[in-house]
């Protein structure tokens, strides 16, 4: 006589708890969110020879990353001062050893990168040596990876530098990154795509450009201070002013400054304004 095999026990529809340490929920309380004892993250950039180095020798007793050695004819325009900078800082691997050590930083209140630009051209080398392909070999170039993936890798590795930063401003110490001036091509889904200037940074898909600037609290641009003439077209007036809210031809931001202070003036060597509207106080 046939017999009806034995069906099977019903699963529980919970899962079991997993073997090992069982770790406790946290607890979560709101405060105020203020970013009490924390930095200020900075971008400046503009063309060269505009005095994006000398700015950034004002700011709050800085020292250097000098990737672009500009830096060693520039003096403090209020001291006389040379610049501080770390020696035999040379390759994207030194840039980033140098953000891990917070001892380094210790009587400094400013870390200014200079620049940027030059910190993403030393970067392509360093995915190529450190980081193969699917197959384990080392790429000739950051294209031969294949479609988006060496762009891929640059955003990441770029990506790494704002996190050695993100502990640098929670220990309370501000990050200045330098850049030079770039045109980025913007695609624009209501019309015709447009060119907008900003950090000279890789744009394309993923982009670096995007991810820095999205980082920073303040992206800051020096240009020729600008008159209206006939209300339309815009001529270079004398002097230079330092731009916090952005237009559609340039990227620039702020989460501090009011519209009233859009162009802050840069018109003298020794103008530090902006340092005083960011950080408060005549530095």
């Amino acid at each position: 006589m046939a017999t009806t095999p034995p069906k099977p026990p019903q699963r529980s529809r919970t899962n079991p708890p997993l073997p090992g340490r069982v770790v406790p929920k946290k607890t979560f309380k709101a405060t105020a969110w203020d970013g009490a004892n924390q930095g200020e993250k900075i971008i400046l950039y503009a063309e060269s020879g505009m005095g994006k180095t000398t700015l950034c020798s004002m700011a709050p007793n800085p020292v250097f990353i000098g990737l672009d050695d500009g830096g060693r004819r520039i003096r403090n325009p209020k001291t006389g001062d040379c610049i501080q900078a770390f020696q035999d800082v040379v390759t994207f691997q030194d840039v980033r050893d140098a953000l891990q050590q917070p001892s380094l930083f210790e009587g400094f209140d400013t870390c200014v990168i200079d620049t940027i630009t030059v910190l993403q051209d030393l970067a392509v080398p360093y995915v190529l040596e450190t980081i193969p392909n699917e197959k384990g070999q080392k790429m000739p170039n950051i294209v031969k990876y294949g479609y988006n993936k060496g762009y891929q890798h640059l955003y990441d590795v770029m990506k790494a530098v704002l996190q050695d930063c993100d502990a640098l401003v929670k220990a309370g110490k501000n990050v200045i990154f330098i850049a030079q001036a770039g045109p980025h091509k913007v695609p624009n889904p209501s019309g015709e795509d447009y060119l907008r200037s900003g950090p000279r940074l890789y744009s394309g898909t993923p982009s670096v450009e995007a991810l820095y600037c999205e980082w920073a609290d303040h992206v800051l641009m020096i240009d020729y201070n600008a008159k209206v003439v006939d209300g339309k077209k815009a001529i270079a007036g004398e002097g230079f002013a330092i731009y916090t809210k952005g237009q559609v031809h340039f990227r620039a931001k702020s989460r501090t400054l009011t519209d009233e202070q859009a162009a802050v003036s840069f018109d003298a060597v020794d103008d530090d304004s902006i340092w005083q509207f960011i950080f408060g106080q005549e530095q």
